[in-house]
């Protein structure tokens, strides 16, 4: 028998989800179109009836009933979340069911990612991870397009980023901390984000010199989104900014994902450096961000379907195996 998984949201990830997943799983789909309102955490129990896990795919603020009525029903739960809050909420239930949030491209696989290569050092000086979702061709002045939940992109410019300074967890100022970046060959620049560290702050804290996580972008774009977010103390009013950005800044399905780790430490006494980078790009039917960011939640169900992940409690991004996680059909698309 197929296991049952529910899928909340039907945007472009969610979408893209069930497309992967409809023919290994049976698959129950909902959102606000339906009359799912899974802001009622009625509505949330009555459509989690029968099944095996849940996917939450829409926006971060629904996951907090998703994942209380998960852990009452004991089912699994995955959800693409960056946003800390949400985090610390799904990790207070102390459920029996396995609890999973930050299960997309970053965070997600990045963390897996970058925790594979720590292990490779005996002691670690600086980990740097940095992704871009970017419009592979682009002529306006913020040189950007959106190419997914503008609810989130806003929430991950808005909020405090977690690093680690010195091996002490910090706080760190979103849109700051910008740095050039050069990736074969072309221009970039990077900036604070929130919610792409994941939980790695807490669990490397002192074994760990220096990590950072930053939103790679194409030269320019950071200096518009502080005139927006700072000058015009539009990050004070984000239902008004939400707005602006889907009416005014086009979609893209024309993307690509700049995936890129880099770790510099010691191993057997001599000081060594790392990087793993990819440009994944979309294909005839995902675009790019859709194949990561649904890939990365796959292989997480897949993997705990097939026992490789431990089927309770808490899970960290980071404690996921990096060859396990790209040995199936999902996650495969970051080799």
């Amino acid at each position: 028998m197929m296991n049952k998984v529910a899928i909340i949201g039907k945007g472009n990830i969610g979408w893209a989800i069930k497309q992967m997943l409809k023919n290994d799983y049976e698959i129950k789909q909902g959102d606000i179109t339906d009359g799912l309102d899974a802001s009622n955490i009625n509505n949330v129990r009555d459509f989690l009836v029968d099944v095996d896990a849940v996917i939450s795919a829409g926006p971060f603020a629904i996951n907090q009933n998703i994942g209380k009525v998960a852990a009452e029903k004991e089912i699994g739960y995955f959800d693409l979340t960056e946003d800390v809050e949400t985090t610390q909420f799904i990790k207070s239930l102390n459920p029996t069911s396995i609890m999973m949030p930050q299960c997309g491209l970053a965070p997600g696989a990045i963390n897996i990612c970058a925790a594979s290569m720590i292990e490779e050092f005996d002691k670690v000086n600086e980990v740097m991870m940095r992704v871009g979702a970017l419009p592979r061709f682009t002529n306006n002045e913020m040189s950007y397009y959106l190419s997914w939940s503008t609810n989130g992109l806003i929430n991950e410019y808005c909020n405090e980023a977690d690093a680690i300074y010195e091996g002490k967890p910090i706080k760190v100022m979103p849109l700051e901390g910008a740095e050039k970046l050069r990736v074969e060959g072309e221009s970039y620049e990077a900036f604070n984000t929130s919610g792409g560290c994941a939980t790695m702050c807490e669990t490397y804290a002192g074994k760990v010199e220096h990590l950072t996580y930053k939103t790679i972008r194409y030269p320019g774009h950071l200096n518009h989104m502080k005139f927006l977010f700072n000058d015009l103390h539009l990050k004070k009013n984000k239902e008004i900014l939400e707005k602006l950005f889907d009416k005014e800044v086009p979609r893209t399905t024309n993307d690509v994902i700049i995936f890129y780790v880099k770790v510099i430490g010691e191993k057997d006494g001599v000081l060594q450096e790392k990087t793993y980078l990819r440009k994944i790009y979309g294909d005839q039917k995902f675009s790019a961000i859709q194949r990561t960011t649904a890939a990365g939640i796959c292989s997480c169900l897949e993997m705990y379907f097939n026992g490789k992940i431990d089927s309770s409690g808490f899970v960290k991004q980071e404690t996921i195996n990096w060859e396990n996680f790209t040995a199936n059909k999902y996650g495969e698309v970051y080799l």
